[in-house]
């Protein structure tokens, strides 16, 4: 009898129940949400935050469109910063305020 590591039966049931996407996705956001934390040291950390990934939008909700504004001003590098860590995964932004 032979072992397998966990590694390899996670990445196998991932493949074979096709979560690969939806592990981008909430990966996606988290990155996100430690970009603005980064950035704003914080001070908007619990006004604004990432909803979901879908079709290479990534929706952002913000408590106010003051904030929303703000990070659209910064829109390009924070795409960029994403992309850096997952490619093509971020094409825009879109905002609920």
């Amino acid at each position: 009898m032979s072992f397998s590591s966990l590694a390899n039966i996670l990445n196998s049931q991932v493949r074979q129940k096709g979560l690969a996407p939806q592990i981008v996705a909430t990966l996606v956001c988290e990155e996100f949400d430690k970009i603005i934390k980064e950035k704003w040291s914080g001070k908007m950390q619990n006004r604004v935050k990432a909803l979901y990934l879908k079709n290479k939008i990534l929706t952002i909700a913000s408590l106010s469109s003051v904030f929303a504004q703000e990070i659209r001003l910064h829109e390009a590098e924070i795409i960029k910063k994403i992309n850096d860590q997952f490619p093509s995964a971020v094409e825009r932004l879109r905002y609920l305020a």
